[in-house]
């Protein structure tokens, strides 16, 4: 699982989140990065911020969707005015989870992803 965030701390809690489930988690605080690795690697899931400095989140969406194998993606954001941006078609994502959020939360919308 891919997560990026600018906000190191959101980072932080949720690879400790996921990796006590028994994923493997990698985290960047910026979207060119998160992009550059997702083109080299293959996600199962990528857990994006939308509002961060320099390349956005939406950015990031849009790039992610763009690749041969597109991994499942979730927004994580506290922006809900900015949400009507994912109905473009270039820019689909598989949940949308409102921060503050409870880890319960996030667990839920994961597993139904993969079950």
């Amino acid at each position: 699982i891919l997560v990026v965030d600018d906000n190191q701390d959101i980072c932080v809690v949720v690879d400790n989140l996921l990796a006590r489930g028994g994923h493997t988690v990698k985290t960047f605080n910026n979207g060119a990065d998160a992009i550059e690795l997702a083109r080299e690697k293959e996600f199962d899931l990528v857990l994006c911020d939308l509002a961060m400095s320099g390349t956005s989140g939406y950015d990031v969406v849009k790039e992610l969707n763009k690749l041969a194998r597109r991994p499942k993606i979730g927004v994580i954001t506290g922006w809900s005015e900015k949400l009507k941006l994912f109905d473009d078609a270039d820019v689909q994502v598989d949940f949308i989870l409102k921060k503050p959020f409870k880890n319960a939360e996030l667990i839920k919308h994961i597993n139904g992803l993969f079950v």
